[in-house]
């Protein structure tokens, strides 16, 4: 174990002496399904460390970092671009994307609100920007869109593709175009972020939760899951995004339960769907999880039906589970 230290030790120095950078692993920024699950779309990190300072007890490293996008096509399993784009914004997010196209939204690096870009189209035939920021700022006077972060999805209109203005009104963007019109309806916000169980749902009316840290489901006190849970969330994979009030996708008369297997942290879970009339446990599955990004954060996990699959993306990996079964039928690496 001391040998191992020494040689993990003297890495570090030699890193921090050459001053030309250490490069990170890759982490997960965010990502997305689009409607109906075929295409996952995310953004990852690749982090330099330049230099080590310590101060007061404790380090302090400096670095840069870039951001990449990568879409899977989830029938396959294949990446689709062979050369991961690299938006030229600082900080991208993934803000929709359909059957054509992957819209991404950005920040500017400054605290200066007032120049944030506005978002760009990417296209998936031809595997380049089909509309720049430049663009769309040009094309919708006023800086509109400048720094539209919050997207919405429309469930009459999946595919399009939908942005809040700086007035505070929802506009249609036209992903060939560039072209914002004014639209409105029931729309659903989207989120692509790693912060927390965005699809986590209610249980179905009737059932309720009791116990300690562990979690059983009962039916009004007569009849109780055979299996307890840690820390369990009761899933909406139907549409990909959670509505407030909304109870837990309905799986062939079953719900997905997601659940820790460890109280110390977050990286090792499972994926249990229950029979809502019996609360029998028809199967559960762990789910790899091999790392997180520099934080250390694994709550990051995104779900979408397409079939008898449910496809799960959570800090390292895209899984695709088969529903009558719980077995995992192809594991792809997000980052390598």
């Amino acid at each position: 174990m001391q040998t191992r230290w020494r040689w993990q030790l003297l890495a570090l120095v030699i890193c921090v002496a050459l001053l030309a950078g250490c490069r990170q692993a890759p982490a997960l920024s965010g990502g997305m399904f689009s409607s109906g699950g075929r295409y996952f779309a995310y953004i990852y990190m690749v982090i330099w460390i330049h230099s080590y300072q310590r101060t007061g007890g404790r380090t302090v490293s400096s670095g840069s970092f870039r951001s990449y996008l990568q879409v899977i096509d989830t029938d396959s399993g294949r990446k689709l671009l062979e050369r991961p784009l690299r938006p030229d914004c600082g900080y991208p997010r993934i803000g929709d994307l359909n059957a054509s196209h992957v819209l991404v939204t950005c920040m500017a690096a400054g605290r200066d609100t007032r120049d944030r870009p506005a978002p760009f189209v990417f296209d998936l035939a031809t595997g380049k920007v089909r509309v720049d920021s430049r663009t769309v700022a040009e094309r919708n006077p006023g800086g509109l869109l400048g720094g539209a972060d919050s997207t919405f999805r429309d469930p009459a209109a999946p595919e399009a593709f939908i942005v809040e203005g700086k007035d505070g009104r929802n506009y249609r963007l036209d992903p060939t175009s560039g072209m914002a019109t004014v639209t409105s309806g029931e729309l659903v916000r989207l989120e692509s972020g790693i912060s927390g169980f965005y699809q986590a749902c209610h249980l179905p009316a009737g059932l309720h939760e009791s116990g300690g840290t562990r979690r059983h489901i009962e039916r009004d006190k007569a009849l109780r899951s055979q299996d307890d849970f840690l820390d369990p969330q009761y899933l909406c994979v139907d549409s990909g995004q959670r509505d407030s009030l909304a109870a837990a996708t309905d799986i062939d008369g079953g719900l997905l339960v997601l659940s820790r297997t460890s109280t110390q942290d977050a990286q090792d879970k499972q994926l249990t769907l229950l029979d809502r009339t019996t609360l029998k446990t028809r199967w559960s599955t762990p789910l790899p999880q091999p790392r997180g990004d520099w934080a250390g954060r694994f709550d990051s996990e995104k779900f979408a039906r397409r079939g008898q699959h449910v496809l799960v993306a959570n800090a390292s990996q895209l899984l695709d589970i088969d529903l009558a079964s719980g077995r995992i039928l192809r594991n792809t690496a997000l980052v390598d």
